[in-house]
This record gives C-alpha cells, structure tokens and sequence, in this order.
C-alpha cells in the first residue's frame, strides 16, 4: 500500500516531527510512505531514502496562495498513485480528496476543515469533542497521542543543578509558543537576584520582538539565542530545567523531548500539556500567560532539587511507556491503513 503523507509546514517543529513519525510508523507496517512537502521545505536533507514529492508553495500562507498549491497537490497525488492519504492539519484536506481515502491529523487549527477526510486522528480529547460539536462521526475519530519515533529512550540519568541554572526551551518564535512569558519570568527572577540563565532554541517572526524585550530588561548576558537547533539532544544535555509556556499547544512533544533527556519539565496547562503532564507527579503547570507563576515554578524547583529530580524521574518513566513509538504505532498504523470512503 502506498500511503503520501502530506504536511502543509516548511520548517520544524512539533507538526513536523509528528510527520515523520508517521512516515516511520507506516515504513514499519510495510507500507510504502510517500512523503509529500513543500519544495522549499528547510527539512528536506531528512527525507533521503524515502520518496518525496515536492510541491510549490505548499508551506505558505495566503488564500490565493493556498488555492494554487492546492491545486498543484492534488495532481501530484494523482500522479504519485497512491492508495491512502494522510494530512497533518486541515489545510489541504479538501485538495486532497483524489478518488482515494484520506485521513486527516488534526494538530490544531479550525476543526471544520477536517469535515470533508474519512477518517481523523486527533491528540487531545478537547479537539474530538470540537469535531463531534461540529458534526463529525465519532465513530471515525480516533485520539492518538504524539510519540517520538523512537524504540527506546536512554536510561534516566540524575543531574546536579548548575550555578547558574540553566532553563531551556525548543521553540518556534510565534507569539502563540509563549517565549516573551518565559523572558519576563527569568527578568522577574533575575530581579530578585536569582543566579539564572535563559537559553533559547528556535527561530520565527517573534524573534526581533524578544531580543527587544531582552534588552529592554537589561537580560543581554543571561538570555541566548542559539537559532535553530539540529542536535536537539546536545542542546538539552545543557539544560536543568525544560519550560513549555505556550499561550496555545495542541500538544508539546518538546515536553516528551525533555522528559526523554531526564529533565524536570513546566509548562503552561493548556489543552496539549494538560494530557500530557500530570501536575505535580510527571511536571509542574502553570497558568498560560502569567509571568509571575512561571517564575513562582521555577524558583520552586531551583529551591527543591530533590523534588525537580523526582519530577524529572517520574516524567522520564512516562515518555517511556506512553509517548514512544511501539505505544501507539499499531493503533496509527491500522487507523490508516484500514481506513475505507466514508
């Protein structure tokens, strides 16, 4: 069976990392996953030895824009012959009813642009509910959390917290990922004379506004940009604490990134965090939006190392059962492949 596996986003990122998942979970259910992107996509060196089909524009905003790659998609898909589809995100769900069964992946976004697919995977319980609300068939919503693509994850490993403490997080620069919370909860911090460093990884439309904020703290030798990141473990290995504080997350599979390098983790309780994190045994919630409650949290846990240790442990154990790829590879798998014209 040929399955394309189509993603409507140029960069990294959570959605994109979710793609390859998928790609990984078909491949190893011996179907032949055809990886459909935009022709610019910055990711496109990852894709060697799996066949793509690059599409113009397809990762950029814009009516017009969208109704042209649209049309582009789905003759590309017609010409790739494929037997299944399989959408992250509403985007292009339409484009891509060619004649075959489509799936759509809903990471966020309007919840009706998903009506026209045969079958959904939503991840998060707030999204099935918005699509039943909307009239889809329950019977064809299947919740499937995220995973990292991996078998296994190395064994915990306790860290000692540094001086000064180290706080991280992975982000695309979007006002929605909440970084410019994250800056003013370490610029409360450091007011207090807390010893913190902040260090960012990522890049988007935001970042000029941040560093702006930065300056305007006077937190120019405790915040670092790093850009984008590639080797994501080596950049978390310098970390004592991971921070999601996301004004809006579907998910937040840079929390199970995190738990997987044996980091404690806070994030803000949003509808994608609130699943994955139980508050106070696998990591810390907090409000989105409130700066003084991030910085209550983590002086907290630069007060507590045994209790951020415990967290760290407890959310580590957790990725491993719930959030890696045997979890839920199967349930993915035949919730696609099996999937008929509704």
């Amino acid at each position: 069976m040929r399955v394309a596996v189509v993603t409507p986003y140029a960069v990294g990122g959570g959605v994109t990392e979710a793609f390859f998942t998928a790609l990984e979970i078909l491949r190893r259910a011996g179907a032949v996953p055809v990886a459909v992107v935009d022709a610019a996509a910055s990711f496109l060196p990852r894709l060697a030895g799996v066949e793509t089909v690059p599409v113009k524009g397809l990762g950029a905003g814009g009516d017009l824009n969208i109704w042209l790659a649209g049309r582009r998609l789905s003759k590309a898909l017609r010409r790739a012959r494929v037997d299944r589809v399989l959408v992250h995100n509403g985007r292009y769900v339409k484009a891509a009813r060619v004649g075959v069964p489509v799936v759509g992946v809903m990471h966020g976004g309007k919840a009706r642009r998903f009506l026209a697919a045969d079958r959904l995977i939503t991840v998060n319980e707030d999204q099935r509910r918005d699509l039943i609300a909307c009239g889809y068939k329950e019977q064809d919503i299947r919740l499937i959390p995220n995973a990292l693509p991996l078998g296994a994850i190395p064994p915990f490993v306790p860290r000692a917290p540094g001086n000064p403490f180290r706080i991280g997080t992975l982000r695309l620069l979007l006002r929605e990922k909440g970084v410019d919370v994250l800056v003013a909860a370490v610029g409360l911090l450091a007011a207090k004379g807390r010893a913190v460093e902040l260090h960012v990884g990522g890049t988007g439309v935001e970042e000029e506004a941040l560093r702006h904020q930065v300056a305007g703290l006077g937190l120019g030798d405790l915040v670092y940009f790093h850009g984008w990141v590639d080797d994501q473990a080596g950049f978390l290995s310098g970390l004592d604490l991971y921070v999601m504080p996301s004004r809006y997350e579907t998910f937040g599979i840079g929390i199970l990134e995190a738990q997987a390098a044996s980091l404690p983790v806070i994030a803000s309780a949003c509808e994608g965090p609130r699943a994955v994190i139980r508050d106070g045994e696998t990591g810390v919630l907090v409000p989105p939006d409130d700066a003084p409650a991030l910085a209550a949290a983590i002086e907290g846990l630069m007060d507590d190392a045994g209790r951020a240790g415990s967290l760290a442990r407890a959310g580590h154990a957790d990725c491993a059962a719930r959030h890696l790829l045997p979890a839920i590879a199967d349930d993915y798998a035949g919730w696609v492949m099996g999937a008929g014209r509704g």
